[in-house]
């Protein structure tokens, strides 16, 4: 009939801690690597450029890329405005493939980015293809010193 106020009849509170500010700050920090962060244009491929004290930058729209790396790998790349796009591509495939594209870009230069190890009878062939596809000027990128 009675009940007793003892110590086992008491409601037991739950205290949850606020999450909000935790989630805001992980965002936060989100945000801030995703701005801070560079990316490779390279994507993947191990290429080490040749050093040279003399530097032009040619800043284009339309940029195409030709890279060719020490064990014979070689990929087309292409920037548009807003988008970029790689090709992997054999010598064979170079001239047909680097015609049609030549054909809807404005900027008819072609950039060679080879590997300092890389044959430069290799080079002068490749140099001779981009040539015979329509480009109007070829450039070769280095690192500085």
């Amino acid at each position: 009939m009675f009940k007793s106020k003892g110590f086992m009849n008491y409601e037991r509170k739950q205290l949850t801690p606020d999450l909000t500010p935790l989630i805001d700050v992980v965002f936060l920090l989100l945000i801030f690597f995703m701005v801070a962060t560079t990316f490779d244009d390279k994507k993947g491929l191990k290429i080490d450029l040749p050093k040279s004290e003399v530097s032009e930058i040619v800043e284009s729209v339309d940029k195409i890329s030709v890279l060719l790396t020490i064990d014979g790998q070689m990929k087309l790349k292409i920037d548009k405005k807003n988008d970029s796009l790689m090709l992997h591509i054999t010598k064979e495939e170079l001239s047909e493939k680097l015609k049609n594209i030549i054909l809807t870009v404005q900027n008819k230069r072609v950039a060679i980015i080879a590997d300092r190890g890389i044959n430069y009878g290799n080079v002068v062939d490749i140099m001779s293809d981009i040539k015979l596809s329509g480009a109007t000027a070829i450039d070769i990128e280095t690192k500085g010193k």
